[in-house]
């Protein structure tokens, strides 16, 4: 049985951050098969997200600038009880993933949080293509001294209150492996040594500012610019995977995410050195149908057995 942060998983396969915002949600993936419930990514304030199309299915690939929609902190420090009570009683661990526009966001939503009965927190360095006040939000992940500060504050946080939970960080693909060194080095320091720091990374978020148009030339996502999911991004996924395994200590785990949407993949994930893994866009192209999740776990269950 795979295990997160010494949490037990029924498989490797859960939803990831986006798929997963309300109650309802959390109460139609609790009856899935995904063995983690994963909410969010979620914000201080309410976000309506981007306007326009913010989903696209390509041909081997998807596009997507959801823009962070979410009923904001009030909402979730309300509910995420209700929320933890649900998947617990299905079985499952509840993950929250939270972002934020500034260091003290995701310290705020983070010490709000912990107490709500969630067993994960996954902090969204990564999220790109979302524009708060007329410009593009930077990509945290990509700033080391940024990616420090969040998440020494949300150690402040969590040591701040005896309802203190564990964390993980979602990161962006790199595609310079002397900076992806160098952020594994600022996590590693980070998780070394204590129970302070990140005991998980995810990767990978969508690889940021893609663009695509339509037969009759028009842009297909309302903010133009969008991040690039789905199968064309795992190989890339894999391959970071792969270079974490051998950067990181092995006391924090790897969650794989990327274009999985068999059962091979998820063992692709496994052996470059994964722990689990998180689909989202095998999700989105089934029409939000979250047997998907049992499917691919069932695929890869049949995989091991053949192999």
């Amino acid at each position: 049985m795979p295990a997160l942060c010494g949490l037990d998983l029924e498989h490797p396969v859960m939803n990831a951050a986006g798929t997963c915002k309300s109650l309802d949600d959390v109460a139609e993936l609790a009856r899935s098969a995904t063995a983690a419930v994963v909410v969010g990514s979620i914000t201080v304030a309410a976000r309506a997200g981007n306007a326009g199309a913010s989903y696209h299915s390509g041909d081997g690939y998807s596009l997507n600038a959801l823009g962070l929609p979410n009923r904001g902190l009030g909402y979730y420090r309300e509910h995420l009880p209700e929320m933890a009570r649900r998947a617990h009683a299905a079985g499952k661990p509840l993950v929250l993933s939270v972002a934020g526009f500034s260091v003290e966001d995701y310290a705020v939503a983070a010490t709000a949080a912990a107490p709500t009965g969630v067993d994960l927190l996954e902090v969204n360095l990564a999220c790109p293509n979302v524009w708060d006040g007329g410009s593009q939000k930077r990509i945290a992940c990509f700033d080391l001294r940024q990616t420090a500060a969040i998440c020494a504050a949300v150690d402040d946080a969590m040591r701040a209150i005896p309802s203190a939970v564990p964390y993980g960080v979602k990161i962006s693909p790199f595609s310079d492996p002397e900076a992806l060194a160098s952020l594994a080095e600022v996590l590693g320091k980070l998780a070394a040594g204590s129970e302070d720091g990140p005991r998980y990374v995810c990767t990978s978020n969508t690889f940021p500012n893609a663009l695509a148009f339509d037969h009759a030339g028009r842009e297909v996502i309302g903010a133009g610019l969008a991040g690039l999911a789905g199968p064309a991004l795992r190989p890339v996924a894999l391959g970071q995977v792969r270079q974490l395994r051998r950067l990181l200590p092995d006391t924090v785990d790897i969650v794989g995410a990327g274009g999985v949407t068999t059962g091979r993949d998820v063992a692709d994930f496994l052996r470059a050195g994964a722990t689990a893994v998180q689909v989202s866009t095998a999700y989105w192209n089934r029409g939000e149908d979250p047997a998907v999740f049992g499917e691919i776990a069932a695929d890869w269950a049949e995989h091991c057995s053949d192999a």
